[in-house]
């Protein structure tokens, strides 16, 4: 069986991790090596994003948002691809993921930039998004992850979403 390959290279937390995507995809990755992310790690990113384009693949759990929160802080253009936690599992990444939701999150992969605010703080507010619940609904909706409001606002900007964009979903 050929197996299909990702042009960009993937960001993921361990070995594990790799070992996973590498047996369904032909791709490379970069290992931050849990939630520790050295400058000269964080550095090649940024080259790597520059030149080939990188994936955000991170567990969505406490130190993968905290990569991701830094990753998204750095990095000007990228793509993210997300596991969607499960309220049964007690640990859910990419390396406990089965087959089928990690080509289903490489299929729906959200790319992020920052070149212009296309939701202001106002407009955002006004979708009424003040509960976990209802800011989780719409982070399925658009296969991210789960956020607090400040960083929901970053993403929505990131994915240059507007209020009429947001409304429709």
């Amino acid at each position: 069986m050929i197996k299909p390959s990702i042009k960009e290279i993937v960001i993921v937390e361990g070995k594990t991790d790799t070992k996973k995507l590498q047996s369904l995809f032909n791709v490379q990755t970069i290992e931050t090596n849990g939630s520790y992310l050295s400058k000269q790690t964080i550095s090649l990113i940024k080259q790597v994003a520059n030149k080939q384009g990188v994936i955000l693949f991170l567990d969505p759990d406490g130190p993968g948002e905290s990569i991701r929160r830094k990753l998204e802080n750095t990095l000007t253009n990228f793509k993210q691809a997300f596991i969607i936690k499960n309220k049964c599992a007690k640990k859910i990444g990419v390396a406990e993921a089965t087959n089928q939701q990690i080509i289903n999150a490489l299929k729906e992969i959200s790319t992020f930039s920052k070149s212009k605010e296309t939701l202001s703080w106002e407009e955002y507010v006004s979708l009424d998004l003040n509960t976990k619940i209802k800011r989780k609904k719409l982070a399925d909706m658009l296969m991210i992850s789960e956020s607090n409001n400040k960083q929901l606002f970053k993403r929505l900007n990131m994915l240059q979403l507007t209020l009429k964009n947001i409304k429709e979903l």
